[in-house]
């Protein structure tokens, strides 16, 4: 009989640790080569490409060779801009832009007879310009004409500013400031894992969990960038999204192998147990992280797709070293890893506790309290407007801001905006054009009108101009520009859009360009895929955590708390950016409105992470509820057992996000802040207050499952020695 018996199998954290290692030594050494990628980022992709405003914005760059403007330059003299020696140099200025490759429709008080671009003390020009081509081509051109012509140009001084001048900014900020959070998190992250591990070696082992998945999205992005549009903002985001998932992964992983051992496992023992544990727990949690953020894919934006891929690659190479780099260097430090005794510890223990007894006595006035202060926080959100990122976030001081600013005062043009009205199928001179070009005159909100016959008054026939050229004429129709002195992102410019939209005029489609355009269009396009995406995502994760946890009521309790937690997220924002609680305290200004690309990022980043301590903490209630049958019970037990380590791991993450608040871009502020609020809420309120109520109210309908039968049996897991019994 002994014959028969076989060896028992290795465990594969054994059998395999060096494939293991060597194929993570490849994986970083991959990582090291691919990182140099990063230089073909860009600050852009922001648009959707089949957006009524883009595909307007492309015909006018092809066959009428202008478009909205997107490139400024402000220069000043100390003499009038009309004195010969002056205007001379104007006009050279004007004409070597004009020469330069990618530089379309080149307008200045030298050359354009167009009011407006001259200050009204005459010391003071404006030349705009349209760069073309796509995102990274205008945004290697941008660079060039700021560095070939910002400066002093004798006797002329001259400044950028316009979209691309600062979105240039924004790229070299974006860059030093990811130096900067690095140099910030990495030592305070090493300061918290010590102060809750207080080992080096159950602080070095997240650390290099974290460190390599920060290399592994440098690279991922890096390589993504050679062949599609990788906005830069997106290497800050994917760094801190990476290192912070890494760490909070490794950290739930570590806690369980000390608990193990701390209960007398052998060491092969332990590490088993912890793959069981907290393995499939980091499994689930990356599962649900990667299932929020894949919805980024759904958008049809290059920004978010691009990011949604390479977060989606981080949450799975997260996910990868927790569950199988880190058993293999578990069992290789074994006790090194061992847990020492905390002076807190049993304080700890009993601060949970007392917080568990004192939720379950007043659940009903907890629940119903905490659920009126988290609506009551997410009203603010009611009262979003929206705009894209310009000047205005960028920190004060920035070149494209001051000229910006400057330029405002001193050109009324510059505080309005200008919409580009496309009309294919009225060709110029045809009496459809001008019947359009009265039409357009007459709108509400409209302050000029100017065709290809003249400037049109309010609803007249125009008034000749030389200023009116043939580039407002194309091989089968013509364009208008319709100016309003409302700002762009206005109530007023938006209704605007959608009067002329519903236009009927020359008997053609009419098609709009720039900036309130493209935000119409972009509104349009996240509300229609939200409209099926975020249902779907949260269906697919509610999915996921039933077959992690067979109940009705918990996943959608789990959806419907995270939903709340980004309400109270969004609501806080409105206040601290939009209203500018938080901005004018950073060195910045209250910008009066919100992207509404940055709620849809946050939402699909900030649903995944926020679900993780929901997870920890439910499966650790289901575990003991298996065990003793008891829901209050399991309930305290559960927040007992995850309290110290969710927080921890909440605060290290927390920490790792409010590392973008040091940003000088408001909109990389924005976003650190907003997801630093949403694990914040989570882990804090929800999780401490809100769920332990909730629970304790449902009972055992928490449990409630229509897969289970009634003669089925209860596995309960024995968590002091890992075996399983019926």
């Amino acid at each position: 009989m002994s014959r028969l018996q076989r060896t028992p199998r290795r465990p594969w954290f054994l059998a395999w640790r060096w494939p293991v290692l060597l194929a993570a030594a490849v994986v970083v050494a991959l990582s090291v080569l691919a990182s140099g990628g990063a230089q073909n980022m860009t600050e852009g992709g922001y648009a959707d490409p089949g957006a009524d405003s883009s595909r307007a914005e492309r015909v006018l760059n092809e066959k009428y060779g202008t478009g909205s403007v997107n490139f400024v330059l402000v220069a000043w003299a100390d003499q009038e801009i009309r004195i010969p020696q002056v205007a001379a140099a104007g006009r050279r200025l004007a004409a070597r832009l004009a020469a330069e490759e990618g530089v379309v429709d080149v307008r200045s008080p030298w050359t354009s007879e167009i009011t407006g671009l001259a200050s009204g003390d005459r010391r003071t020009a404006l030349l705009t310009m349209r760069v073309t081509g796509d995102d990274t081509t205008a945004d290697r051109t941008a660079r060039r004409l700021i560095d070939d012509y910002s400066g002093s140009r004798a006797p002329l001084h001259v400044q950028a500013t316009g979209r691309l001048a600062v979105n240039c900014f924004a790229e070299e900020q974006g860059q030093r400031d990811l130096v900067h959070s690095e140099v910030i998190a990495v030592p305070l992250v090493s300061v918290l894992l010590v102060w809750f591990f207080g080992s080096f070696w159950a602080c070095l082992l997240p650390l290099v969990m974290g460190l390599i998945v920060i290399m592994g999205a440098r690279a991922m992005l890096g390589t993504l960038a050679q062949f599609t549009t990788v906005s830069a903002f997106s290497l800050n985001l994917i760094t801190a999204l990476g290192f912070g998932l890494a760490v909070d992964f490794s950290l739930i992983t570590v806690s369980r192998f000390r608990e193990e051992l701390g209960h007398g496992k052998p060491l092969v023992q332990a590490v088993a147990a912890t793959v069981r544990s907290a393995g499939r727990a980091v499994v689930v949690s990356a599962s649900v992280a990667g299932l929020s953020l894949s919805t980024l894919l759904l958008f049809p934006v290059p920004f978010f797709r691009s990011l949604g891929a390479a977060a989606l690659a981080v949450v799975v190479l997260a996910g990868a070293t927790a569950t199988v780099l880190q058993p293999v260097l578990l069992a290789a430090l074994g006790h090194r890893m061992a847990r020492r005794p905390h002076p807190s510890d049993g304080g700890t223990g009993r601060f949970w506790d007392g917080l568990a007894r004192a939720v379950l006595r007043r659940r009903l006035p907890v629940a119903l309290g905490t659920s009126a202060v988290l609506l009551l926080l997410a009203v603010p959100f009611t009262t979003a407007r929206c705009g894209f990122v310009d000047d205005h976030w960028l920190p004060r001081g920035a070149a494209p801001r001051t000229v910006a600013e400057q330029a405002r005062r001193e050109f009324p043009a510059m505080r309005g905006s200008v919409l580009n009205v496309l009309l294919p199928a009225a060709p110029a001179g045809s009496a459809g054009a001008a019947a359009a070009g009265r039409a357009l005159s007459a709108l509400p909100g409209v302050a000029s009108v100017r065709g290809p016959s003249g400037t049109y008054p309010t609803g007249r026939e125009p008034v000749p101009s030389a200023a009116s050229s043939a580039t407002l004429t194309g091989p089968a129709g013509t364009w208008y520009e319709v100016a309003t002195a409302a700002d762009p992102y206005s109530a007023t410019a938006q209704r605007l859009v959608a009067l002329i939209r519903a236009q009927h005029l020359s008997g053609g489609p009419v098609e709009v360009a720039g900036e309130t355009a493209a935000l119409t269009d972009m509104k349009h396009t996240l509300g229609a895929r939200l409209a099926w995406s975020a249902p779907l995502a949260a269906a697919a994760i509610g999915l996921l955590l039933f077959l992690a946890v067979p109940s009705v009521l918990v996943p959608v309790k789990a959806v419907v708390m995270s939903v709340l937690s980004l309400a109270v997220t969004f609501g806080t924002v409105v206040l601290l950016f939009q209203d500018g609680l938080l901005t004018r305290a950073l060195g910045g200004t209250a910008m009066g409105y919100l992207d509404p690309l940055m709620p849809v990022l946050v939402f699909c980043i900030a649903f995944g992470l926020s679900m993780d301590y929901e997870i920890f903490l439910v499966t650790r209630i289901h575990e003991e509820y298996l065990r003793t049958d008891d829901n209050d019970h399991a309930i305290a037990a559960g927040l007992r057992h995850t309290g110290r380590l969710v927080t921890a791991a909440a605060f290290i993450l927390v920490a790792v996000m409010t590392t973008l608040a040091v940003s000088g871009l408001v909109v990389t502020q924005l976003v650190g802040v907003s997801l630093a609020m949403a694990v914040a809420v989570d882990a804090t309120v929800i999780r401490c207050l809100l769920v332990p109520s909730v629970m304790s109210l449902a009972g055992r309908w928490n449990w409630w499952s229509p897969m289970r039968r009634g003669n089925r049996r209860i596995v309960a897991t024995d968590t002091s020695s890992g075996r399983l019994d019926e």
